[in-house]
């Protein structure tokens, strides 16, 4: 039984994070989707947004702590 609560706890934060994900600017939603869905990395995004890696990463960390911040 347990295992399958924490299964549902599991599903429930995937789905709610998806959903903050979705209220994420389009250009925010890309460079997330890219950087953990697709696997690639800082340098890869940075070409295809025609910008440096270090704006990439910081563009990255103000979006990890938005989609921190709808969860605690």
């Amino acid at each position: 039984e347990r295992i399958q609560e924490k299964e549902n706890y599991t599903l429930i934060d995937k789905l709610t994070l998806y959903d903050e994900i979705d209220k994420l600017s389009l250009k925010e939603q890309k460079l997330i989707k890219m950087r953990y869905f697709l696997d690639m990395n800082q340098d890869q995004i940075a070409k295809h947004f025609n910008v440096s890696q270090v704006q990439i990463s910081r563009m990255e960390k103000k979006i990890i702590e938005k989609l921190r911040k709808q969860f605690t």
